[in-house]
């Protein structure tokens, strides 16, 4: 049962991505080891059912699926730690022990049916070179691509917001036990831990970081593959369907501006759309709907909107000016300098020391 609540929570993960507007490259990295999570799952499935005996073809076409976790991972973290697109010549020597392991399973698969579930029958017997490959490369592209993730990690950690940082971290030390597990336990023991995983991405993705929900991505500004600029072109219409009435939709946005004003809440660096949510008493996706269609931004733009706002006129206080913009940036409620850089460009035009020396000037 575990097994098939993993091989559907990974393609539910895959159709959240499919179906999320203006995906980036990290999203399409994700999207495709959530596909092969599933297809792995379900190969497995397959084995331990023992169905794939009333399909020989099916044998051995998981082999070399192991390989690509760990790529597929160290890939996602450097879209989203550097920001940038990575070419084809960048990409295929990282896959190139996955089709090594493939090459030298070529005899395996030029068996017949028989042969395929007579080797599988008797635990590889003929093939202990080829597993003992396996798990060698297995266990080294494993602990190289996991190490390789949590530095690229820790190198942008002052780049990146609180949560991002946690659900990369999550991510990473997730993988890291599986592999853990490759070195301990048989296959049920590691594909429980795999399905483990799948739900637990699942939930943190989607109650706790904006990963598959559409917010993950600045809705205020785009990436051009070497720096962030504004959007242009109208808010798209969206929840068509929604219940929330128009009334109900000014009235809570009415609190929530009131909320902002005297309560300053967006100076809370941890602040997160469901926290908001409770302290309206309202459901987070309803108080979602409200920003999106009031104000044309996501929860973290208008929330970091508020914070260069509330910074620009801190910064103008004549009894502020002994101390740095970064200072003040933190005051506000940013909690790295990329971050306040980038949504201070963002919002203004300009970088914070360009701005201020316009000013003077």
């Amino acid at each position: 049962m575990l097994y098939l609540f993993g091989i559907f929570t990974s393609f539910y993960l895959f159709t959240l991505l499919l179906l999320k507007r203006n995906p980036s490259f990290a999203d399409r990295m994700l999207s495709i080891w959530m596909v092969v999570m599933g297809l792995h799952q379900v190969l497995h499935y397959l084995d331990y059912t023992k169905i794939s005996y009333q399909y020989p073809h099916l044998l051995g076409l998981g082999f070399a699926l192991p390989l690509l976790h760990g790529v597929l991972l160290y890939f996602y973290v450097l879209a989203l730690t550097a920001q940038k697109k990575l070419s084809l010549k960048q990409i295929l020597p990282h896959f190139m022990p996955f089709i090594l392991l493939i090459g030298l399973a070529i005899p395996f698969y030029a068996l017949s049916g028989k042969e395929k579930i007579e080797v599988f029958s008797n635990h590889g017997a003929g093939y202990e070179w080829y597993s003992l490959t396996q798990i060698i490369l297995i266990i080294l592209s494993g602990i190289a691509y996991v190490v390789g993730s949590l530095v690229l990690i820790r190198r942008s950690q002052l780049s990146l917001e609180k949560w991002h940082l946690q659900w990369l971290q999550y991510l990473s030390i997730g993988l890291a036990a599986i592999w853990l597990l490759v070195l301990v336990f048989d296959d049920g023991v590691i594909f429980s831990g795999v399905s483990l995983l799948v739900i637990l991405i699942g939930i943190l993705g989607i109650n706790q970081a904006p990963v598959f929900s559409g917010h993950f991505e600045s809705k205020l500004t785009a990436w051009d593959g070497s720096k962030m600029v504004p959007e242009s072109g109208p808010v798209p219409i969206r929840y068509a369907k929604s219940g929330l009435k128009s009334d109900t939709s000014d009235a809570l946005f009415a609190r929530l501006v009131l909320l902002m004003k005297k309560e300053e809440i967006y100076k809370n660096n941890e602040l997160t759309l469901n926290e908001l949510a409770a302290l309206l008493d309202v459901h987070a996706n309803s108080l979602s709907q409200v920003i999106n269609e009031k104000v044309g931004k996501n929860f973290y733009n208008y929330i970091n909107t508020l914070r260069v706002e509330a910074f620009i006129n801190l910064a103008a206080q004549p009894d502020k000016q002994h101390y740095s913009l970064l200072a003040l940036a933190f005051e506000c409620g940013f909690n790295s300098k990329s971050t306040f850089n980038k949504y201070f460009k963002a919002v203004v035009g300009e970088t914070p020391s360009e701005y201020f020396g316009l000013i003077k000037a």
